[in-house]
């Protein structure tokens, strides 16, 4: 069976049409710089399930299904550009970040376009709850931002703080994937409710495996430097597992919002205890309640959704 890239050729290729003519890239900083991050790269992951889930109802609606996987991943991109000027990042995609090459203020109108040019993308599209869905998600990606710049070296944040900031910052966004292109193809609720719950956990599990890959992974494919979220003060599952299994690492974390020095020996005590292992382990589970959720969605989308779970499940490997 052919691979979901390739079954949604022809779609992607109208959601980048699409968002080239919408971004309009004509030399103007904003605009050639939106255009930029979109071109260099990334997995797509949010219009893909946009894309699916659209192939699930009326096919006459097809080209507000295009329009709503576009406005998704414009979301996406400037949710980027505001987390790089949060963690003074100087790559992203293995590119200069727009903040460290165009500097502060102009990060944040290249974030700003990219999210009005999304809200008039929506705009065209006749569907009240789709609107709805869309501006609750907004309001909550917002919050979730301030949340996660609130607890930046916050030694002492809960597990459940911590889910619920990596909720907003990805499972949301593909549960709200899921419902726009659940909305604009008039796709049953009861499919919705299954599609949405494979959202969650697939979004849950996405984001743990990107927090273990910080410290596992290489810089090339990672697009950014190692141990970037440790070292910005973003304390991701590994951390909190070995937290609240060490005295020892507990102490060093909550000196480390004064002393950055000790950064490398936060680094070694992380790479060799099991809290990675213990997070792939958590993660594995989302993963598994994911692909039980849509044991009833018709073929092929469901062969395509239990693809990208394994192909997401293997990203560690």
């Amino acid at each position: 069976m052919i691979k979901h890239k390739e079954f949604l050729a022809s779609d992607f290729e109208e959601v980048g049409n699409l968002i080239k003519e919408s971004l309009n890239p004509n030399g103007i900083i904003v605009n050639d710089s939106s255009y930029n991050l979109f071109q260099s790269g990334g997995k797509k992951i949010r219009p893909t399930f946009t894309l699916l889930v659209g192939r699930l109802g009326d096919q006459s609606k097809h080209d507000d299904v295009i329009r709503a996987g576009a406005s998704l991943e414009l979301i996406h991109m400037a949710s980027l550009v505001h987390d790089d000027i949060v963690d003074d990042s100087k790559l992203r995609r293995g590119q200069g970040t727009v903040y460290y090459e165009h500097g502060y203020l102009q990060a944040v109108n290249t974030g700003n376009y990219l999210l009005s040019t999304s809200l008039e993308l929506v705009s065209t599209i006749e569907h009240k709850q789709l609107h709805e869905a869309f501006s609750i998600a907004m309001k909550d990606i917002v919050s979730g931002e301030l949340f996660q710049f609130d607890h930046q070296f916050n030694a002492d944040q809960t597990l459940d703080d911590y889910y619920q900031k990596i909720y907003r910052k990805t499972a949301l966004l593909i549960e709200l994937s899921i419902k726009m292109g659940a909305y604009a193809a008039q796709v049953p609720d009861g499919e919705l409710s299954a599609l949405l719950k494979y959202g969650y956990h697939i979004g849950m599990s996405f984001q743990i495996i990107d927090d273990c890959l910080d410290f596992t992974g290489d810089e090339k494919s990672l697009g950014k430097p190692k141990f970037s979220d440790l070292e910005n003060g973003h304390y991701t599952l590994p951390v909190l597992l070995l937290r609240d299994s060490d005295h020892e690492f507990k102490e060093k974390l909550k000196a480390f919002h004064d002393d950055r020095t000790i950064l490398d020996s936060l680094i070694q005590d992380l790479l060799h205890s099991d809290s990675i292992e213990k997070s792939i382990q958590i993660s594995t589970e989302h993963i598994e309640e994911a692909k039980a959720s849509i044991s009833e969605i018709d073929e092929p989308v469901r062969t395509y959704l239990l693809q990208i779970a394994e192909k997401l499940a293997n990203r560690l490997n």
